[in-house]
């Protein structure tokens, strides 16, 4: 392995706090918590008769300019993509097949240090969590249940967050999914981390921590086709925000929750 920075967070953090721009800072955390959810059952909204139509009409549309000079036709023949996918089997996933999503999907070349997505400034501030939701979701471990984060160095999972039953019912309940519903043993709750999204590029660090999120998503969909285990996901923002985050074991004024992507393998038939 090449020079490769190893974590370093508790020296990073104390120099980043001396280094941020705290009025900047302040204004993102504004920014950021103007959009999130912040009551239960916050997936029902007033939609009017008219937008509720407006919204199936535009479903799977493209959005196109009607002006244009002139047309070059493709010459490819349709594919059949994967889409979202809700329904999932509960059974437990292989550690082998566990271990090749995670890492293929979050973890760093060890020569380069770099990750399968692109991140600016090769900052990677968007934080994975990796959501263990059954205590025997993994063939041959128990006691699994909890909230954890990747170590990209030590090729490890560290648990942040053990719940307990209250804690666990009250985590499904701020989800917001229907009648606290678990799509599936395993999601991924992508967090950013605020200060060192915006300690080099300002504001734009905000924008580009939204894109690394896309990014993210689209590597975990790209590795889950790739396996050929009959593998979905799906993404899920319904769920409150700062108390999901809060739930996870992070601070959702620094480190807030922005997407949740289950996981699984597909149910048959579905």
């Amino acid at each position: 392995m090449n020079n490769i920075k190893k974590n370093i967070s508790k020296y990073w953090d104390y120099q980043l706090d001396n280094l941020l721009d705290q009025e900047l800072f302040n204004q993102t955390i504004k920014f950021h918590q103007s959009g999130v959810y912040k009551r239960k059952n916050c997936d029902v909204f007033p939609y009017s008769r008219e937008l509720l139509t407006w919204l199936k009409n535009n479903e799977f549309s493209d959005n196109i300019p009607n002006h244009f000079s002139s047309e070059l036709k493709l010459e490819v023949k349709a594919k059949k993509f994967q889409n979202s996918h809700r329904d999932f089997l509960g059974d437990p996933m292989s550690k082998k097949d566990f271990d090749s999503i995670i890492y293929n999907s979050f973890g760093r070349d060890f020569d380069s240090g770099s990750k399968r997505y692109p991140s600016a400034g090769a900052l990677y501030p968007i934080v994975p969590l990796i959501y263990i939701l059954e205590n025997n979701a993994i063939e041959g471990l128990s006691n699994l249940r909890g909230c954890y984060v990747f170590d990209t160095y030590a090729l490890s999972l560290k648990k942040i967050k053990e719940w307990s039953t209250e804690e666990f019912n009250d985590f499904l309940s701020v989800l917001n999914t229907s009648n606290k519903q678990i799509y599936s043993n395993f999601a991924i709750g992508y967090a950013i981390d605020l200060k060192k999204a915006i300690i080099k590029y300002k504001q734009r660090g905000y924008r580009h921590a939204l894109i690394e999120i896309g990014l993210m998503a689209q590597a975990l969909r790209e590795v889950l086709v790739s396996e050929k285990k009959g593998l979905g996901e799906f993404c899920w923002s319904g769920f409150d925000d700062n108390a999901l985050t809060y739930l996870s074991g992070l601070n959702p004024r620094l480190i807030p929750i922005s997407l949740i992507q289950w996981f699984g393998y597909k149910m048959k038939g579905k």
